[in-house]
């Protein structure tokens, strides 16, 4: 049975952990206005809790854009811990059953791993769904669009930022799982972190689109960034492994040059969007806006000074 001194001690300690999450929340309030961020919604998470900064009214749920690629890494990192999928394994021996027409051949040394990293060999300008008129593509299907281009690159060898990876990682999960990518999201990711309201667009042919294109609250999306810094855990649960968080780290499968020398890592989105976190700080950080210069960047040398 816990001593009376013992009690005494953790409230203190508990209260002097809730007096410091509201004095770092005045802080960044009191930045966030100072520099006239554009932000609608953030949210700070430590301990497991969750404190919310409200700035400017907004939907309840705002768009992700590009942090819905973090969910797919996640996703196809939940498969990869489950021996269904092996990094290095080549995406189209995977998507084989759906591939209708011929394709250039450098597409058979394109792997998960190259998929993840953005060094699929492709150059800019294909497949981006937040700006492109999809209808002017020819096509229903995304995945011929993809491969009507001939990576110009040697696989691994290029680094170019686009959604085609995340799109056709979207794809490998239905193929190997049955499912629309954002289902198995929802039931292994979402449901386990206890998110309130979320939604996935998908392509013309049911596939979740992947690159882009999820909507979600920002006192939940905070949570995807405490699990990786919490070594996979939420409340007892093991949502992912401690390795593929490794690797994910390592190998480039999430934003880094965004976070320069600072201790956090973690994922952007276009027009100011952001979910990181910090094993240093222990602090996950999520915030929604509209910023299409991304001066809420300014935000992350900030928190490091914390």
């Amino acid at each position: 049975m816990e001593s009376g001194a013992a009690s005494q001690k953790k409230i203190l300690v508990g209260a002097r952990r809730s007096e410091g999450r509201a004095d770092m929340k005045e802080k960044i309030k009191k930045f966030v206005e100072e520099q006239n961020l554009r932000i609608f919604d953030l949210s700070i998470m430590s301990e497991n809790f969750v404190e919310k900064l409200t700035f400017c009214p907004s939907s309840s749920c705002n768009e992700n854009y590009s942090i819905t690629k973090f969910f797919i890494t996640t996703a196809i990192g939940i498969l990869t811990d489950r021996k269904q999928l092996a990094l290095d394994e080549k995406l189209v021996d995977i998507l084989c059953d759906q591939i209708r027409k011929p394709y250039d051949s450098v597409w058979n040394k394109v792997t998960l791993r190259h998929a993840l990293q953005h060094k699929m060999g492709i150059d800019a300008g294909v497949l981006d769904i937040d700006r492109d008129d999809i209808t002017a593509y020819g096509t229903k299907d995304l995945l011929e669009f993809a491969l009507r281009y001939a990576p110009k690159y040697e696989p691994g060898t290029y680094y170019c930022y686009t959604d085609v990876p995340h799109y056709l990682l979207s794809r490998v999960i239905t193929a190997v799982t049955g499912k629309p990518a954002d289902d198995l999201i929802r039931e292994e990711i979402l449901e386990p972190l206890r998110f309130r309201q979320a939604a996935f667009c998908r392509c013309y042919l049911n596939y979740t689109i992947g690159g882009t294109g999820s909507y979600m609250r920002t006192e939940d999306l905070v949570k995807l960034g405490w699990i990786y810094l919490n070594g996979g855990h939420y409340l007892g649960r093991q949502i992912i492994s401690e390795k593929w968080i490794k690797t994910a780290e390592l190998e480039g499968f999430m934003d880094q040059k965004e976070f320069g020398e600072t201790s956090f890592k973690g994922k952007t989105g276009m027009n100011g969007q952001m979910v990181m976190y910090s094993r240093e700080k222990e602090l996950a950080v999520a915030w929604h806006g509209y910023e299409p210069e991304e001066k809420d960047r300014m935000l992350i040398p900030f928190l490091e000074q914390l």
